[in-house]
């Protein structure tokens, strides 16, 4: 049987908060608009019974007097058309390319080291052949261990969950007989669209986005006689919505916004709408 402790993530999809200045907005955006109709605010005159005339004999009157020439003859000055703008200049940030799936195999009890998990989310394919026991670890960068993701006897296959919540740098493996681990990334996991009935074996991984508006009742069975129970995952939390042992059926609501379930289970297992 196993037993699992998840951490509660910050969001399944990581996203950053941001936040606008009110004032500083409408300050960019007065200036950009006026920009982009070549429009350049002008101070007020000294003088406003001056007359455009009067100003321009007084200007050469002056210049004549200095000897100085024209300042349209020695300096150019942008007009209103010119574009100025120098941000088509700049290059967009890089996207960062993403990681590439890990895969591992052994026997007996070892250590694999994970290349830096970034951004993508990610479930693992595990296999054992062996006769006694199975288990799994992830473990963080200080060495200690964040969660069990497999404790079972004898012969395994199953997907479980990776970095649904904190990135772990490594895996530790105890294990008597030969092993396999696949890092698949999330996007690539089996989908429900809540129609008809999802069917299944032992642990999985199962996208539900889009599924649960609102209150979702869903039907669920098992024909295991182990343990039983499905974590939906949502931006936020893992929300425990089934927990028992060996044969199950029953009606219980799909948390809204839920766009993962990890299923912990030994035998088939169904879900369906209502």
């Amino acid at each position: 049987m196993r037993t699992t402790s998840l951490p509660t993530p910050t969001a399944l999809r990581r996203r950053s908060p941001w936040r606008l200045a009110a004032g500083l907005t409408s300050t960019l955006a007065v200036l950009a608009l006026l920009g982009a109709f070549g429009v350049v605010p002008e101070s007020p005159s000294d003088n406003p019974a001056e007359t455009p005339e009067v100003a321009a004999e007084a200007s050469e009157a002056e210049r004549e007097e200095t000897g100085s020439s024209s300042p349209a003859a020695t300096e150019s000055t942008p007009t209103p058309s010119e574009n100025t703008d120098t941000s088509a200049d700049e290059e967009p940030e890089a996207t960062p390319a993403p990681v590439e799936p890990q895969s591992f195999s052994g026997t007996g009890s070892e250590v694999v080291m994970l290349e830096p998990l970034g951004e993508d989310v990610f479930y693992a394919t595990v296999t054992h052949d062996g006769s006694s026991n199975i288990a799994l670890w992830s473990v963080d960068e200080n060495g200690q261990d964040i969660d069990l993701l497999v404790n079972e006897i004898g012969g395994y296959e199953g997907e479980v969950a990776v970095n649904f919540g904190e990135d772990p740098a490594a895996l530790r493996v105890e294990a008597d007989g030969a092993w396999t681990i696949d890092l698949v990334p999330l996007s690539e996991a089996p989908r429900w669209d809540g129609e008809g009935v999802h069917e299944d074996h032992g642990d999985s991984i199962l996208i539900v986005d889009g599924v649960a508006d609102g209150l979702t009742p869903v039907t669920l069975t098992h024909d295991g006689e182990s343990n039983f129970a499905i974590w939906a995952w949502g931006e936020s939390y893992p929300d425990l919505i089934v927990n028992d042992i060996g044969v199950y059926e029953g009606t219980t609501l799909l948390p809204d916004g839920s766009l993962v379930l990890q299923v912990d289970a030994d035998g088939s297992w169904t879900i369906s709408t209502n």
